[in-house]
């Protein structure tokens, strides 16, 4: 039989969330940033006026994967920001699960700041598909565990869950496609995200399913 908790841990579980929400979004701010301070800075010495189209044109495929993983790291904040909507506290086995997912995505940019300096490394890549894989993957089943366990909102039904679940899976399931690819080469790894685009019609096209099957 679950356990109810009781009024003093929900006490403590809102106060948490309210902690969390601050830090996470903090977290995700500074990863935004740092991504932009991976990029060529204009007090390098090695970086010349006269020489400065001709380093971004030769770095083009990199310029690239820094641009797929502020996409990548942007929509996760919003799904980050759209799940602690509809809860009402937390707890400290989804507080940790929430600092795991992030700690991944700042493993992730430590992978593509050794990409921009290695120009391409095949291992760097493949470690951005994993760690990007792996923090979505966390962020969906955080929420399975969220909606398991009712720290979630009554504003929010079941149907509206199982969709919210469903649209946190194509970011995480390209990046986990994109890991093989990665020993071609980074043109083709970049690429290969594209898959992102059949993925997200494919989970609509799963949730409008279920939707049909509960209304019969």
């Amino acid at each position: 039989m679950k356990k109810e908790p009781s009024k003093a841990q929900i006490e403590r579980g809102k106060g948490t969330l309210k902690s969390l929400t601050i830090v996470i979004n903090v977290l995700y701010a500074l990863m935004i940033f740092q991504a932009f301070l991976i990029l060529p800075r204009p007090d390098d010495p090695e970086l010349q006026f006269s020489t400065l189209t001709q380093i971004y044109e030769e770095h083009v495929s990199t310029l690239i994967v820094i641009a797929i993983g502020l996409v990548m790291v942007i929509i996760y904040w919003i799904q980050f920001n759209r799940q602690l909507g509809n809860l009402v506290r937390s707890t400290p086995a989804h507080a940790s699960l929430t600092i795991l997912q992030m700690f991944c995505l700042m493993i992730y940019l430590y992978f593509v700041r050794i990409d921009m300096e290695m120009d391409g490394l095949k291992f760097a890549l493949q470690m951005q598909s994993v760690f990007l894989a792996v923090a979505g993957f966390l962020g969906a089943y955080n929420w399975m565990y969220a909606t398991k366990n009712e720290l979630t909102s009554d504003q929010i039904d079941e149907k509206e869950e199982k969709t919210f679940l469903l649209s946190s899976l194509p970011e995480p399931t390209a990046a986990l496609i994109s890991l093989p690819f990665a020993s071609i080469s980074p043109t083709v790894w970049t690429i290969s995200f594209l898959v992102i685009i059949p993925l997200t019609y494919f989970f609509k096209y799963l949730e409008k399913q279920k939707i049909k099957a509960a209304s019969n």
